[in-house]
């Protein structure tokens, strides 16, 4: 019996041993997840039984410079319907679904029959309005699901855009208890068309992107802008959504309101533009392919930036439909010309040999070039088909009419280097910095290294001859060739230009380092392009315009067309504002032409901008300028 009790004794022993690991295991266990990982479990519980849902604020409104709206926002009245307060509904239609097929010995999907169970549902409620909606109404049943899957404590839309009257009817007659519900949104809505569509942009619904917070968030569609300045002021434009936190039961559905907070409005912007010369901008540009700046030059605001061809941005929100993309598409609609458009400036970009020559000293007022209408470099010959004289020049009348062998033999006489610095000083080859969208990063100031590194071969004296007329490689924005006009209006080295409203003057601290004879003779023969030259149908009566006119040749594929400049400022010994035009041809087999397509438009917005603001309302500039009177050269009587 002793060595049986002793035996059993044995065995409780090596039992202890193999169950006391177990407890303790299993009590450290419950002691980790109980006090140790407490937290994180409480954090756990709180997001299965939390909700976050946010309410999107209304976006600001945008002002033209005088309090003019160019975009707002309308209300949208919306049909809506709860899901999550149909859950009930939605069981029993489920089960009476499934009762009668198998009455029936019909097999069945569940998931299916629950889907037409929810349809059958909305329909219920449907029916009764149907006659009060202005036109049917069809539920998206993958919509549907798909909603009820993912977003089941928001409205789900039966009915968007209401008309009023459609509004109205419904409030009056749908009964208190009514599962359907008559919601307020917003859309945003740009009610002058499409004008200053490219500076605008336009705002559309995009799914709120989860931030990681500590709660499943659920929201509307809200508003983001998609282009323009819409897109690049968008989170001052959007202000801050409001928010709920819900506590919801095991089934998601809602049980009371934890915390709720405010949504707060979008801040108002207020741009550069004004809405009058907008408009005649656009209109001046007509049907043409191309853009027009006008700018002040002395705070750089735009203050118009047409586009054509453009579109109305009314018709991409609140949704746009595939159809209509495609056509704006192939229209092509959508690219802003003067800061993604990348051209070469033809014989506008003379202004910047000009200023080169002048200010190292190859030429002055005083130069008289000899014209042989052609000059030789190499073995190409570039010929001066811009003016009929012959002979001797003098250098405002070879300035006024373009003389391209002024130009190609005098820029030699400027190290290459020197001269590709100069053209970067002035803001060639980086962004102006505006403050829209998607500005091209790709204007291209050409160099030998950069020749090099594509294959193209050696640099060679055509390639400088070229960069002197604005032609080969060379590629620039229209707004960059009228931020160089208002650093030669100003007389500095760059200008920022902005499509925001400044209230003071903002300059460059840098000189544009011409004295004041080499400037004056600049201004000779700007104005004389004008006044007796190229750019004569941009004269104005009783203002000088100091400006300069250009074509160019670009290629698409096989095909090829011209392109007409104009820049100019004005009035030409006090500058107010800064205009430049660039038109395309639309490879009708006419060339175009700087002086006869582009010149006349520039006059059209001129014209507007001096009735508006008369040249003695504004004296910011007096006493910068060299005085005395414009130098006509001999035989440049004005051409009419």
């Amino acid at each position: 019996m002793a060595v049986e009790e002793d035996r059993s004794e044995e065995r409780l022993w090596n039992l202890r041993w193999i169950l006391f690991p177990i407890f303790l295991y299993l009590g450290g266990g419950l002691f980790f997840r109980q006090v140790i990982q407490h937290a994180k479990f409480t954090e756990l519980g709180r997001r299965q039984s939390h909700r976050r849902v946010l309410q999107p604020a209304p976006r600001g409104n945008i002002y033209d410079r005088n309090g003019n709206l160019l975009a707002g926002n309308r209300p949208r009245f919306v049909l809506a319907i709860y899901l999550q307060e149909l859950r009930e509904e939605f069981a029993a239609a489920y089960r009476s679904r499934v009762c009668e097929l198998r009455e029936a010995g019909l097999s069945f999907v569940p998931e299916e029959e629950r889907s037409l169970a929810r349809m059958a549902v909305i329909g219920k409620y449907l029916d009764g309005v149907r006659h009060l909606l202005p036109v049917p109404v069809a539920v998206d049943r993958i919509a549907l699901d798909r909603h009820f899957q993912r977003q089941p404590l928001l409205p789900f839309f039966l009915a968007d855009d209401l008309p009023w009257e459609t509004f109205a009817a419904l409030v009056e007659r749908l009964p208190p208890n009514c599962r359907l519900q008559l919601l307020t949104r917003t859309s945003r809505v740009y009610p002058n068309g499409p004008c200053g569509a490219h500076v605008l942009g336009y705002a559309a619904p995009a799914p709120v992107v989860p931030d990681g917070g500590q709660f499943r968030t659920f929201s509307e569609r809200t508003l983001v802008g998609r282009a323009g300045i819409e897109e690049a002021m968008d989170l001052i434009l959007r202000g801050k959504d409001g928010d709920e936190i819900l506590l919801v039961d095991p089934s998601g559905q809602r049980e009371k309101v934890l915390h709720s907070s405010p949504l707060e409005p979008g801040r108002d912007l207020y741009l550069s533009l004004d809405l009058d010369l907008q408009r005649i901008a656009e209109d001046a540009l007509g049907e043409e392919i191309g853009c027009a700046v006008l700018s002040d030059v002395w705070t750089g605001e735009v203050l118009a930036m047409a586009n054509g061809p453009s579109y109305d941005p009314n018709i991409l929100t609140p949704s746009i439909s595939q159809k209509t993309y495609e056509q704006l598409t192939a229209q092509g609609v959508w690219a802003n010309q003067a800061i993604q458009g990348l051209y070469p400036p033809g014989s506008v970009f003379k202004l910047v040999c000009l200023e080169a020559l002048l200010r190292f000293g190859v030429v002055n007022r005083d130069t008289v070039h000899p014209c042989e209408g052609r000059t030789r470099v190499g073995n190409r010959i570039i010929r001066c088909s811009n003016h009929f004289e012959r002979g001797p020049l003098p250098f405002q009348l070879a300035v006024a009419k373009s003389c391209n062998s002024f130009f190609v033999d005098n820029v030699f006489s400027i190290p290459l280097k020197n001269f590709l610095d100069e053209i970067r000083r002035l803001g060639f080859g980086t962004p102006t910095g505006i403050e829209l969208p998607h500005e091209t990063g790709r204007s291209l100031v050409p160099s030998p290294q950069w020749k090099r590194s594509r294959g193209y071969g050696r640099w060679t004296d055509g390639d400088t001859a070229n960069l002197a007329i604005g032609q080969g490689y060379l590629l620039v924005t229209p707004l960059q060739i009228n931020a160089l006009t208002a650093s030669l209006a100003t007389r500095r080295e760059r200008t920022r230009p902005t499509i925001l409203r400044r209230d003071s003057i903002i300059l460059s601290l840098f000189p544009l380092g011409l004295s004041d004879d080499c400037y004056g003779a600049l201004l000779e023969g700007m104005v004389g392009c004008v006044d007796y030259g190229s750019g004569r149908r941009c004269r104005l009566e009783g203002i000088a315009v100091a400006g300069k006119t250009g074509t160019a040749q670009v290629r698409d594929g096989p095909l090829s067309s011209h392109l007409a400049w104009f820049t100019a400022f004005a009035p030409a010994e006090r500058p107010q504002v800064a205009i430049t035009v660039m038109v395309r041809e639309a490879y009708e087999g006419h060339s175009y032409g700087g002086g006869s397509e582009a010149a006349p438009v520039a006059r059209r917005i001129l014209q507007k901008y001096f009735e508006k603001y008369p040249p003695e309302s504004r004296q910011l500039s007096q006493g910068i300028f060299p005085s005395g009177g414009w130098i006509v050269p001999e035989g440049a009587a004005r051409e009419n």
